[in-house]
């Protein structure tokens, strides 16, 4: 029961970081219609930043991420901005997929050009510290980033749900015409919407720079479990995407406990086609 106990608790942190990636990604596909396939790519790039923030400037890496939010968000607008709008005018998705594909390549062979292939850690005055809640430890590093992440989600709950700029993006999703016509500026709205996507990605990068590798190829594994959770938790839905990236962190570590680590990335992959068969079948038959 202790170990069955810690593997849940292991598994909400890791769903936690797939949470906010599937939400990023969410936020973009709900808005303009795309897959970011560059999301894992961004992550990467806030690891990075905070590796640099730390390593070169002696900054803490949780006091770093108001920086990396606004470099991300910067970054992304500015992809936004001079390369995807233009890509939007064509309306074709394959140019856009290839524009973002190409562009994760691009980042991904900066970052070995710039840092090498090698791996990287940062390693702070608290990163051995453990905390115990009966039969459960958890490392006091995780135990912030968990804290953050849920910060992070109520934030962007809050942001969509009360702000202007916020109903704005959620108008843009529902309907760009008529957006439009009450004269709401749709490409002003993308860009925010790249930008908050490539900042939560940033967070999250950023969150898991303590207890995890920071390589130029991070990006891909989790690139690509928020794209399982995107498609799980339904195109556009940020609430399922939030409660998707849990399922999945859950499912990773529980099917290492029972079935074995050798097998997870199995689990996952027959888990994911199971529940997309069954939604398939659920919609034929309510027609």
């Amino acid at each position: 029961m202790e170990i069955f106990l810690q593997a849940c608790v292991n598994g909400l942190l890791i769903g936690g970081f797939y949470s906010l990636m599937g939400m990023g990604q969410n936020i973009i596909f709900g808005v303009m219609k795309i897959i970011n396939f560059c999301h894992g790519e961004m992550l990467m790039i806030g690891m990075y930043l905070t590796f640099v923030f730390n390593s070169y400037f002696g900054m803490d890496p949780y006091l770093s991420i108001p920086l990396v939010v606004v470099i991300m968000f910067a970054l992304g607008a500015l992809i936004q901005h001079t390369l995807i709008t233009p890509s939007l005018g064509t309306k074709s998705f394959t140019n856009l997929l290839f524009l973002t594909v190409g562009l994760g390549m691009l980042f991904q062979n900066l970052a070995l050009v710039i840092f090498s292939p090698n791996y990287r850690t940062i390693t702070t005055s608290y990163s051995s510290k453990t905390l115990s809640f009966g039969p459960v430890t958890m490392s006091l590093p995780k135990m912030i980033s968990f804290i953050g992440l849920i910060i992070v989600t109520v934030a962007l709950f809050w942001f969509l749900k009360y702000t202007p700029t916020g109903k704005k993006i959620r108008a843009v999703s529902q309907n760009p015409i008529g957006a439009e016509v009450v004269g709401i500026n749709t490409k002003r709205i993308y860009i925010i919407t790249y930008g908050l996507g490539c900042a939560l990605a940033g967070i999250a990068g950023a969150l898991l720079t303590l207890f995890y590798m920071v390589y130029p190829m991070v990006g891909a594994s989790f690139s690509f479990k928020a794209l399982i959770v995107v498609v799980v938790g339904g195109f556009g839905s940020i609430q399922g995407a939030f409660f998707a990236g849990i399922f999945l962190g859950l499912l990773e570590t529980l099917s290492s406990l029972i079935v074995g680590p050798t097998y997870r990335d199995l689990t996952v992959f027959v888990t994911f086609i199971v529940i997309l068969v069954v939604r398939q079948v659920i919609k034929l038959r309510r027609r």
